[in-house]
């Protein structure tokens, strides 16, 4: 007790509550802009954070990996543009309830959603850290590999429309996620080696300006094709009603427990990110409206559930991906890499000793994430009436600053490296054009994400088990979890074919 009560007093006090404050108005600010993620946040802080006591250097960062985590999902909702990865799954739903006018309901669902899955895995990480960290050690390659293969079966599910047209996408994607070099012998690995071997294509295509590119770019080059052809009208946006209802929140309960778990665990296992878990829990959450009788409130045509659920996992990942960083000393992804990084160059040891001999710090950090949820919800409630003000600017005038914004945003991410970023700037675009001819003809743009995500993971994964069991490929089949996750990326494919067949 005497511990928990030291850490809430670093905590509540008004310096450390003012810069958390500032921390978590920079990440909203951040996560709404395309191509500034939680990570860029974080370093852009991090010297100032060595000037504060541990504590509250600690909180102000986590400020900002909220703020940025949700911020996201703003540009997601309005725009149909993910703000970072985490958001991916949230356009979908975000962007189809916008354009029904429901763009408040949209954004003002999104941060509860926020808020109950960040302080869901805060509960989970105060009260099972060092359980659930130990069972994420089990996670070898073997089992990240199937956890990829199961992602990659949501393909299935996001081409529902036309099955064929989703492969073919998602088999782009994973070609472009082997781009560039051998992760093990380091060759080149490009179309025309010696041209492109001496340009940044080497490191391999950047998820964030691809993300900006198919998304960002190709949504504004559809919509200046609509204004050309007088498509397109001024979207009516109703700011009746932000909160949703708590009989609402209640129905799902059900799917606000598995995107909480779902989001805590793939967190907690380092090296997979939001990405899996929101498209998961997206999965999930299709399952669970997709009942005949439901022809209207479907996830896909524009319903809370298809924006609670991703948004609900994304911010769980927060807690999750800290659980390893303070129980292992092993970054659960690149923003809490930032933030062990800040720990350790204070001469905080994560690990047993920061639990045995710095016990009040934990606390700290439990109660300093807890605030930077409170914070969250508070100041997005507050901007929810005048972020979708953002849609009554003329679509002659939004669409070129999405535009510039888009590259702009694709070039900041390695604006030190003048060549790599201007590469960055034509992967966007090109992609962005790729992606407005394939909405044109109605091929789906999310499995040339998923692809391009998972790709390399499944590849990475996968070569190194083998290795590890010296060549013999049926290692998959003697690792637990591994044969859990080919069950069930079996049963998430043959499953819709199924139903599909039976429907006939």
């Amino acid at each position: 007790m005497e511990a928990v009560f030291s850490g809430f007093l670093q905590i509540f006090n008004i310096q450390t509550i003012l810069w958390i404050a500032l921390g978590e108005v920079l990440g909203i600010i951040l996560g709404a802009l395309p191509g500034l993620t939680a990570t860029m946040g974080i370093a852009l802080m991090l010297p100032i954070s060595f000037q504060l006591p541990n504590a509250t250097g600690m909180a102000m960062l986590l400020g900002v990996y909220c703020g940025a985590v949700s911020g996201a999902s703003i540009p997601a909702i309005l725009l149909g543009i993910p703000g970072n990865p985490n958001a991916i799954a949230t356009v979908y739903d975000g962007k189809a309830m916008t354009d029904k006018g429901l763009a408040g309901q949209a954004l003002g669902g999104a941060v509860v959603a926020s808020f109950i899955g960040g302080m869901g895995s805060l509960m989970l990480l105060a009260l099972f850290s060092p359980l659930i960290a130990r069972f994420t050690l089990a996670f070898g390659p073997a089992e990240k590999a199937t956890l990829a293969l199961v992602g990659l079966t949501i393909i299935a599910s996001v081409s529902s429309k036309n099955l064929a047209k989703g492969i073919l996408t998602g088999s782009l994607g994973l070609a472009l996620s082997l781009l560039g070099t051998d992760p093990f012998s380091n060759a080149v690995r490009l179309p025309f080696p010696g041209v492109l071997a001496k340009t940044p294509l080497t490191g391999g295509i950047n998820l964030i300006p691809a993300l900006i590119g198919l998304f960002g770019i190709s949504q504004a080059l559809f919509d200046l094709d609509r204004i050309r052809s007088g498509r397109i009208a001024p979207p009516q946006v109703k700011i009746e009603k932000i909160f949703p209802s708590l009989r609402k929140i209640a129905s799902m309960w059900r799917l606000i427990v598995e995107a909480t778990g779902i989001g805590t665990l793939i967190g907690a296992i380092p090296g997979t990110g939001a990405s899996i878990a929101v498209f998961l829990t997206y999965e999930r959450a299709k399952k669970t409206t997709a009942s005949p009788r439901n022809k209207l409130d479907r996830v896909g045509t524009g319903c809370l559930e298809g924006v609670f659920a991703p948004e609900v996992a994304n911010n769980a990942v927060t807690g999750g991906a800290l659980i390893p960083a303070l129980t292992l000393g092993i970054p659960g992804d690149a923003a809490t890499a930032v933030l062990l990084g800040a720990l350790l160059i204070k001469g905080v040891v994560p690990g047993y000793r920061l639990f045995t001999e710095d016990l009040s710090l934990v606390y700290a950090i439990f109660f300093a994430l807890a605030l930077s949820n409170v914070f969250m919800l508070t100041f997005q409630l507050m901007g929810v009436r005048l972020f979708p003000k953002v849609l009554k600017v003329p679509a002659a005038v939004l669409i070129p600053l999405i535009l510039v914004l888009s590259l702009v945003g694709a070039y900041a991410i390695r604006g030190q490296a003048i060549i790599a970023a201007t590469f960055d700037m034509g992967v966007a675009l090109i992609l962005g054009i790729a992606g407005y001819l394939l909405k044109k003809a109605d091929y789906p743009i999310a499995p040339i994400v998923l692809g391009l995500i998972l790709g390399g993971m499944l590849e990475e994964n996968f070569r190194r088990a083998v290795k590890l069991a010296q060549g013999n490929y049926l290692v998959f089949f003697t690792r637990p979890i591994a044969v859990a996750f080919l069950a069930l990326a079996i049963i998430s494919v043959t499953l819709p074919l199924l139903r599909r067949k039976g429907t006939r």
